[in-house]
Parts: C-alpha cells; structure tokens; sequence
C-alpha cells in the first residue's frame, strides 16, 4: 500500500457499530464523510460516518 494512504472505518450511527473500512488519501482536505449504508447490526439503511 502507498505511504499517502491511510484505513478510515465507517460508523453508524445508530449503534455506533463499525460495519465498512475504506482506504483514503492523506491530502485529501474534505470534512467528515457521512453516507446511507446498510447496517447488518439494525438490519436497515443507517446514516454511516467516518471514523479513524
């Protein structure tokens, strides 16, 4: 993997549960990502936010 890459994990937000991982850039200047996934732990589409 690239030195300029770091794993950021994707939280819902309901049950705090930390369900997708995704590799992101270090330069990348952009606030806190927050996308509609599905959460295996509520069984629905939750609001998921990026964490370390």
């Amino acid at each position: 993997m690239a030195k300029n890459r770091v794993t950021t994990h994707l939280m819902c937000e309901e049950c705090k549960e930390r369900n997708y991982t995704q590799v992101v850039s270090k330069k990348r200047s952009a606030g806190s990502l927050k996308l509609s996934k599905f959460c295996s732990r509520c069984r629905k589409h939750q609001a998921h936010k990026e964490t370390k």
